[in-house]
């Protein structure tokens, strides 16, 4: 980092940043984040603003030299101008910042294109002069006492609407109450400061450093944030790459995996070392091979998913064990893009047993390190080893099963995921699948193992959750065979019905993770 870096905090009114906005003088970089606020967030803020509470600082960067950007993003639907004196970058507080102006930039005077569709949904908020709340209007014609919350940025602007479409309507003995509270909140407005930090004399790369250090112990920044900055270019844009993967993830209800995880797969594809943190973003980001390599990975990344989705019943992403395989088995298909059927068995049995073994937690980090070097020795036709064992007399042994089901817990996972494994192979038909319904036999038990049958979202499996004392019910022996069920014909309490199928559920889990030569462990234990 240079030292003749300028870090500055300074105390700037909403009016002067809004003003700077206006004139083009403070820009959003191309690489900053779409807007993704919603309404409630919107009205949130103002709320905030009226109770003159603190709404987080404001994080610009003043460059030495102008940006080559075509491309600017815009603000609260507005086409910003372009300032070719001075320029200053906003790099946190964009949808803060998006609302304010979005919301008090009057449309009809501005003389800034903007998006009247987008304008309409989201920043044509109105002040409640009734009950005090900021609303989005339900029909065109607002009520007289409410107000367009950019009226009240300016006193005459606000005299003049009240003349017009107030005072004509309004009760005179309410009116000046109206009128109270509508000044009250026009002085909130132009009166609000915030906290600024302003970055100047500092290249891109110090100024993400410097922000991802401010926000180490604050707000969260995700790691593609930092590598969309520093990689950004017109024909590239990371945040937009990871962005349409996981909208393609949603057929696999994998939507929901966080950016850092799916940054992580990109990391790894680089150079083969497996990467926890952050380590090494600014390099990575200058790489000239960047974009190519994230492109290429791109389709690796989802035939993992799929995999998983497809032939290991992770039907949901709340249900992957460790987020650390989802790169393993990302790097599997980066090199053996048509694996043939035993390398395809391979990698379910590397998958089992690091996930029934607590695999990736009794592992240091060295450890993992060495074992994605064996996963990798293996992919490359060097090794047979597919599993890194750093002591090959010492089988892996599992943890015990879990006394209560906790989807955070990896060996709840790995039961549910051994049951839908059962359930599929015992289904005639290959079931559709949809992702996860957890069914409870008995709901005054807790969710102990025994208790919880999971199964598709389908509509056998949604049918389990309308089957009132299952344990009380006739079913057939495929039935009973493909849920782990004793035959009830001989039980007479729910008690040793559960005591049962916890029998049927541990024989079968024994079994099966014997024949990947762990060792299983029968204690009971919390989980």
């Amino acid at each position: 980092m240079h030292s003749n870096i300028n870090i500055e905090t300074q105390i700037r009114s909403l009016t002067k940043l809004l003003d700077d906005l206006r004139n083009g003088i403070l820009q959003i970089p191309p690489f900053q984040r779409d807007f993704v606020w919603e309404r409630d967030a919107i009205k949130d803020l103002f709320d905030s603003i009226r109770n003159n509470y603190p709404i987080g600082s404001i994080l610009l960067w003043k460059p030495k030299t102008r940006q080559p950007w075509q491309t600017l993003k815009k603000v609260g639907s507005f086409e910003l101008p372009t300032n070719k004196e001075q320029t200053v970058y906003l790099l946190d507080g964009y949808q803060r910042l998006s609302s304010l102006f979005g919301c008090l930039t009057n449309p009809l005077k501005s003389g800034l294109t903007y998006d009247k569709e987008e304008y309409s949904i989201f920043y044509n908020l109105y002040f409640d002069l009734e009950d005090e709340v900021f609303v989005y209007l339900r029909y065109n014609t607002p009520l007289p006492y409410q107000v367009p919350v950019h009226i009240l940025m300016s006193t005459s602007d606000f005299r003049q609407y009240s003349r017009k479409y107030i005072e004509p309507y309004c009760d005179p003995n309410i009116l000046d109450t109206y009128l109270d509270r509508a000044d009250a909140f026009s002085r909130s407005l132009i009166d609000y400061k915030l906290a600024v930090i302003e970055i100047s004399d500092a290249d891109l790369s110090d100024a993400v450093n410097i922000f991802s250090r401010i926000n180490s112990k604050g707000t969260d920044i995700s790691f593609d944030w930092m590598v969309n900055a520093l990689s950004y270019s017109e024909n590239f844009n990371f945040a937009y790459e990871i962005d349409s993967l996981k909208e393609e993830l949603t057929i696999f209800n994998f939507d929901t995996i966080s950016r850092n995880n799916i940054f992580r797969c990109y990391q790894s594809a680089f150079d083969d070392k497996l990467y926890i943190d952050q380590t090494n973003i600014e390099a990575l980001a200058k790489r000239s091979d960047f974009s190519k390599v994230v492109r290429n990975t791109t389709p690796c990344i989802k035939k993992a998913v799929e995999f998983l989705y497809k032939e290991l019943n992770v039907v949901e992403y709340k249900l992957l064990p460790y987020n650390i395989q989802l790169v393993f088995i990302m790097t599997f298909f980066k090199y053996l893009p048509q694996p043939n059927i035993k390398q395809i068995n391979d990698l379910k049995k590397w998958f089992w047993v690091t996930t029934y073994s607590n695999y990736f937690t009794i592992y240091s980090l060295s450890n993992q390190r060495q074992a994605f070097s064996t996963f990798i020795s293996y992919l490359k036709g060097n090794s047979n080893e597919i599993i890194y064992y750093d002591n090959k007399n010492t089988p892996f042994k599992t943890m015990p099963l879990p006394e209560s089901i906790i989807l955070s817990a990896v060996r709840s996972k790995a039961l549910i995921l051994f049951e839908l494994m059962h359930y599929r192979e015992c289904s005639k038909n290959a079931p559709s699948i949809n992702g996860l319904t957890l069914h409870k036999i008995y709901s005054m038990r807790k969710n102990s193992p025994e208790n919880i049958i999971p199964s598709y979202s389908t509509d056998e499996g949604k049918k389990l959750m309308y089957y009132n004392n299952i344990w009380n019910s006739n079913y057939d022996d495929e039935f009973a065979f493909r849920y782990f069920l004793p035959q009830c014909t001989s039980i007479a309490d729910i008690d040793t019905f559960l005591s049962h199928r916890k029998k049927k559920l541990i024989e079968a889990e024994r079994d099966f993770t014997h024949k990947l030569g762990l060792n299983y462990t029968e204690i009971e234990k919390n989980g």
